[in-house]
């Protein structure tokens, strides 16, 4: 019986991966480092920004600028964004709650930025606990996160499920003893994961059990 849910946010329950691999490649240019967003989407996705930074090593003189370029430039395009959402994100959440089971959100992403991306995506008031790599001394793929994130909706792992889109949500979701479930959008399946599915509401039959 599932009781809990711990999510990824960006690229699972929000549409902004490429938004924010975007706005790392135009930070990464005060630094004269260039790097193309599809790389960075490739090689950055679940991590947190202080992992990014030190495996592209940003030195400390050019981290504080750099930070402050990235957060600006993903607002701006968060911001002229129609919606930030997948189509099925509000039902999903909505569902989750009709069945009384607890969500939390476990995200990379950093607090500073993470305020503005809930407040314009509205899913705040859905969710029962949201933990940053902020919030933690280890990020994905580490468990730090998942931990904590079930803690504050008291929930056993073993009782819960881990949601995301990248082996970096799944290998410490099953470290932890949760089911694992990856998310493609473009149908593909992720061996290491319990489960594989391509739309939110797919996972509902799995809360069955």
């Amino acid at each position: 019986m599932i009781r809990g849910i711990v999510s990824d946010l960006d690229g699972t329950l929000i549409n902004t991966a490429g938004i924010l691999a975007e706005a790392w490649a135009q930070a990464f240019k005060v630094s004269g480092i260039l790097l193309g967003s599809d790389e960075l989407l490739k090689n950055t996705k679940g991590l947190a920004p202080k992992d990014i930074l030190k495996k592209y090593k940003v030195g400390e003189t050019d981290l504080k600028k750099l930070l402050s370029v990235r957060r600006a430039e993903a607002l701006k395009l968060i911001k002229s964004n129609p919606s930030i959402l997948y189509p099925e994100t509000i039902d999903f959440l909505n569902e989750v709650k009709h069945r009384n089971i607890k969500i939390a959100v476990a995200t990379g992403m950093s607090r500073d930025l993470l305020r503005d991306v809930l407040e314009t995506s509205g899913i705040n008031g859905l969710l029962d606990a949201v933990v940053s790599s902020d919030d933690v001394a280890h990020g994905k793929p580490e468990p730090d996160i998942f931990i904590e994130a079930f803690n504050r909706i008291s929930i056993n792992p073993k009782e819960g499920l881990v949601l995301g889109d990248s082996e970096n949500d799944i290998i410490p979701g099953h470290r932890i003893g949760a089911l694992t479930v990856f998310i493609s959008r473009d149908g593909a399946n992720l061996p290491s994961a319990d489960r594989s599915v391509s739309n939110l509401m797919d996972i509902l039959d799995l809360l069955k059990y």
